[in-house]
Parts: structure tokens; C-alpha cells; sequence
């Protein structure tokens, strides 16, 4: 659906890369809840690479729970998650799924699954399935335990791997639920499809509709999005975009929003909103979902203070909780 003023020329690229994996995510409240993205071929194009501030915040979007483990990975499961073209986790725990598109090669996958005692289970859309532990099961021993570290060893109970994608998750229902094929997917949701064109093309995102501690937003089925958009390190910013009930919430939505960056303070950071982020402008996109948009440059070489602020809880006396 097209947003009045978003969209367009985004800076990650031609494609609807987000737009696209909400089409793979089954339309349940524990997917609305939480959909984590990471666009990490436009990072790397972007020089988003290395130890920088900028690039470790944004690289780990979209597999977070993983990405420590990488090398470990590689040597267990025969893929290098760094090598993705793209992330993205969706869902609670314990039904969390994730799925890395692009940089897989099945062929070296399959026997490195087999090898840690993976079983056929039914293959989906995209590709070969193998279990590796019961769903939910988190087990401090055995080949898992051995590759990863915490509650991220549920996180690969079951494996998936085709074509140049692999799907990962805790359970049968979370594995299935971020690789979808037909039925009612984020990506068909008025909602979740005008917030992520109002992102424009993020390098990174988090997507939710659980109102970030905003009670009233939440009882009235908001959606909200942050994520960070640029082709290099010096040239990002922070999007916010959020839904709202009526073109009257809107607008006060966005007059709340330029007081508190104005004057507010973070408690999180204990910093001024003005110096986290400057060069603010929040401004009503309209359109069916009645879209407020807020976009600043991250300060101090950060590369997603929005998302770290909905991360800790920060966003919510932002947006009136």
C-alpha cells in the first residue's frame, strides 16, 4: 500500500527487502509482538563492517541470539551467518524463530546436521527439515550444548536449509511460523505493510504492536517501527514510525513527540533526547493507517539509538506511557 511521503528512494537498496521477509512470517500476536531484521548485505555494502560502535549495534539485528556463535556455527552447521544477506527473528520465547536468507549453501549444511544426530521431520517452503532436540528443549549437553551457550541452544531444535536460506527455531510451530507459504502473513497486515514502507529500506528494524509500555496504544492496535536507515557510517539516521487510530491521535501523537525530544531526557542513557539524537523532525504521513514519522541522526558514532531505547524500555514515556 502506498504511504503519502514514504517510500521511494531508500538508501538499502532497490528491493522491498523487509516488506518481503513480513511475507514469510505467519499473522500471529506472538509474531505481531516482535519482529527483529537486519538487512546485512546492505551493512556490508554500506562499509557497516568490523568493531566500529555503528556496525556491531546494527550487525547482530536479526539474529542477535546467534550471531555470537558464528564461528561456531560455521564449524558445526556448515554456515556463516555473517556471510547472510539477511536476518530476521520473530515471535517470543520460547516459539521464536529466526531465518537467514542468502549466503547458504545447503549442500554443506545437510551432512553437518546429520552429523549432530538430526532426524527428518516434514520439509517446508524452504527446503529439507531436520530435528536436533525436542520442541522447547534446552539442553546443557550433547552436540548443541557444545556449539552454543544459554537458551540460544533451543534456538536450533530444529534446522531447515534450501535453496540459499536457513530456518531455524524452538519448535515445529516457531520453525514453520517465519517460513510461511500462503495464509495471512505480516506482510498482507495493512499495519505491519505501511510501517515497514515508512522505514524505507532499513539497514536494521524491530517492528511491534505491543504499544512499548503505551497502554492506550496498545489497546488500540497501534503498530510501531524503529530502525536505522544510510549507505555509510557517517550518513545514518533513526526512523520511528508508528500507526495511530485517528488522524486526531496523529496529530497529537507528533506534537508529544517534539516536546519531549526537545526537552525530555533519557532515562535509560541519562542523556537529553537533543543530544542522542539530532536534527529531529517528526511529521503526520497520513494515509489509511494514520503514520507519524520521526527520523534524526544517531550522535557519538551510535547507529541505533531507537532501537535501543524500545529495546530497554525507553521508548515508552517517549511516546506518552
Amino acid at each position: 500500500m502506498a504511504v503519502a511521503g514514504c517510500g521511494g528512494g531508500g538508501s538499502g537498496g532497490g528491493d522491498d527487502t523487509l516488506r518481503a521477509e513480513l511475507g514469510r512470517i505467519t499473522d500471529t500476536a506472538g509474531h505481531r509482538a516482535w519482529v527483529d531484521f537486519g538487512d546485512l548485505g546492505a551493512q556490508r555494502k554500506a562499509g557497516l563492517t568490523g568493531t566500529g560502535p555503528a556496525a556491531s549495534q546494527l550487525g547482530q539485528h536479526g539474529w542477535g541470539e546467534i550471531a555470537p556463535s558464528a564461528p561456531l556455527t560455521q564449524q558445526s552447521f556448515g554456515f556463516d551467518g555473517r556471510k547472510a544477506d539477511v536476518a530476521v527473528e520473530a515471535g517470543n520465547p520460547p516459539d521464536t524463530g529466526g531465518r537467514l536468507d542468502g549466503g547458504v549453501e545447503p549442500s554443506a549444511v545437510a551432512p553437518k546436521v546429520e552429523a549432530l544426530g538430526g532426524t527428518p521431520e516434514k520439509d517446508g517452503p524452504s527446503g529439507k527439515t531436520w530435528r536436533l532436540q525436542h520442541d522447547h528443549e534446552i539442553s546443557m549437553t550433547g552436540p548443541l550444548a557444545d556449539t552454543f551457550t544459554g537458551a540460544s541452544v533451543g534456538r536450533f531444535n530444529l534446522v531447515r536449509s534450501g535453496g540459499s536460506s536457513l530456518v531455524h527455531a524452538s519448535s515445529l510451530a516457531a520453525l514453520d511460523g517465519v517460513d510461511a507459504v500462503g495464509g495471512h502473513t505480516l506482510g498482507d497486515d495493512a499495519a505491519f505493510s505501511a510501517v515497514a514502507e515508512c522505514l524505507d529500506h532499513p539497514l536494521a528494524a524491530e517492528l511491534t504492536d505491543n504499544g512499548t509500555g503505551d497502554v492506550k496504544a496498545a489497546a488500540g492496535g497501534t503498530v510501531l517501527g524503529v530502525g536505522t536507515r544510510g549507505t555509510s557510517a557517517t550518513s545514518l539516521t533513526n526512523e520511528l514510525c508508528r500507526t495511530n487510530p485517528s488522524a486526531s491521535a496523529a496529530d497529537a501523537l507528533a506534537a508529544q513527540l517534539r516536546t519531549r525530544l526537545a526537552s525530555g531526557r533519557s532515562r535509560a542513557a541519562d542523556e537529553p533526547w537533543s543530544q542522542l539524537l539530532t536534527g529531529t523532525e517528526v511529521t503526520v504521513e497520513g494515509g489509511p493507517e494514520h503514520l507519524v514519522r520521526l527520523t534524526g541522526r544517531p550522535a557519538g558514532g551510535r547507529g541505533d539509538v531507537l532501537m535501543q531505547a524500545l529495546l530497554t524500555g525507553d521508548l515508552a514515556p517517549l511516546l506518552g506511557g
